[in-house]
């Protein structure tokens, strides 16, 4: 689970949760809920273009394995490149 400590996955997380708590806090109405969802809508962004870039540059995927990550990531933005850190770990070893 070395990949887990990666930045590029904790700015995925920090986003993530930045943009369910703005969500919740614009339900309540709350004054600071969008400074709150719009920098969690930044981080996640980031962290998907991130994810794009990572995806492209590594070479311990095949090239079928490869595209697949491609539109897991581009398609699910967020979710699809948590997932991709949390499953890819190395080579003859990547779950997909």
């Amino acid at each position: 689970m070395k990949n887990l400590k990666k930045p590029a996955f904790i700015l995925g997380i920090i986003g993530a949760l930045l943009l369910f708590i703005g969500l919740a806090m614009k339900t309540y109405n709350d004054p600071n809920g969008n400074l709150v969802l719009y920098a969690g809508i930044v981080l996640g962004g980031i962290f998907w273009i991130w994810a794009i870039s990572e995806v492209i540059a590594t070479d311990t995927l095949k090239p079928f394995q490869k595209r697949f990550w491609i539109i897991i990531v581009l398609s699910v933005p967020v979710v699809g490149g948590l997932l991709y850190h949390i499953l890819h770990q190395q080579r003859n070893k990547i779950v997909t």
